[in-house]
């Protein structure tokens, strides 16, 4: 197994940002990426978890139905050639995301929307590993009309499609656009992107890919 300090991984700190996503109401306590390191330059043994970032969503939680979806077990990305099962991520006692364990599988929040029911549903992977690429190192790459589809543990697929993709300083991480409520089912594929700060250990920015359901 890969050291998850040196894959450009994913950790979540609470930024106190508080969503409620049309049919789900659901507490979001994520922000940008910040510890992401790369290949063998990671500085750090431990990613220090994602920067908090100014300004949150507020939202009442609605009463609703349990979520239409089941949990996803695979995301689809044929443009740049990724198939990759999915983990389960969760938050830790100290508050943060951990990590896909492998730099070749993504994850997705499952404390967070079901991909295909209403809101923004949050996949994350690696950028890259101590020994070359990852299963993200080319989600910057993305363009639009790029399909993405993620298959559940029914065998159901939902697909979306890319809106646009933006690179965003992670002082600057725009929550309130990755994980503000949205009506329709919506996708935020999340990994770290910009130079690698040697001196702190991590990327300087966070890649993030819009997609909206087309099916």
């Amino acid at each position: 197994m890969s050291d998850p300090a040196a894959a450009g991984v994913p950790a979540v700190r609470p930024a106190g940002v508080r969503v409620a996503s049309a049919g789900v109401g659901v507490f979001l306590l994520l922000a940008g990426l910040a510890g992401c390191g790369g290949s063998s330059r990671a500085a750090t043994a431990r990613p220090p978890g994602w920067s908090a970032v100014p300004g949150q969503v507020a939202a009442e939680p609605t009463a609703t139905p349990g979520p239409a979806h089941a949990p996803p077990v695979e995301v689809s990305i044929p443009s740049i050639g990724v198939r990759s099962r999915l983990d389960a991520l969760a938050m830790d006692a100290q508050g943060v995301l951990s990590p896909p364990p492998e730099p070749a599988r993504a994850g997705w929040f499952s404390g967070g929307v079901r991909p295909g029911d209403p809101g923004p549903a949050v996949i994350a992977g690696h950028v890259d590993s101590r020994t070359g690429s990852a299963v993200f190192t080319k989600l910057a790459t993305l363009r639009p009309g790029a399909a993405v589809i993620v298959t559940d543990t029914t065998g159901r697929t939902v697909t979306f499609t890319v809106d646009l993709v933006r690179t965003y300083p992670k002082a600057g991480f725009p929550t309130s656009d990755v994980y503000g409520a949205t009506p329709d089912a919506e996708l935020r594929l999340i990994t770290c992107g910009g130079d690698f700060d040697h001196s702190r250990g991590h990327y300087n920015d966070n890649v993030v890919a819009y997609a909206s359901v087309t099916d």
